[in-house]
């Protein structure tokens, strides 16, 4: 299992998103997904490996100094991306491209 949290930007510390390194939190395991966040209220989503059809990265110049980028996973027989993950770190798209080859 591998745990990815997201990474403070320092350009943008100014952004709500500092909260978001504190209260999500985005555990691989063999199968699937499991994304959680809130700090009062928690939410959960698990998505399977095999329920994985496509996922979008994007990166601005600060994003790829510092090797983090945004995601947008989406399943099958969803219309909008069953999970979007702002600034986490880079590896994670090598993790999901290895996942989409396998299944």
């Amino acid at each position: 299992m591998q745990s990815f949290k997201p990474i403070i930007r320092w350009w943008s510390l100014v952004n709500p998103r500092v909260i978001a390194h504190f209260s999500e939190t985005l555990d691989i395991y063999e199968d699937r997904l499991m994304y959680r966040k809130g700090i009062f209220n928690r939410s959960e989503v698990v998505v399977p490996f095999s329920r994985v059809t496509n996922y979008a990265a994007e990166q601005s110049l600060f994003d790829r100094i510092f090797r983090i980028g945004n995601f947008r996973i989406e399943t099958a027989g969803s219309v909008a991306p069953e999970l979007t993950l702002i600034g986490y770190s880079y590896k994670l798209r090598d993790i999901l491209s290895s996942a989409l080859r396998a299944n």
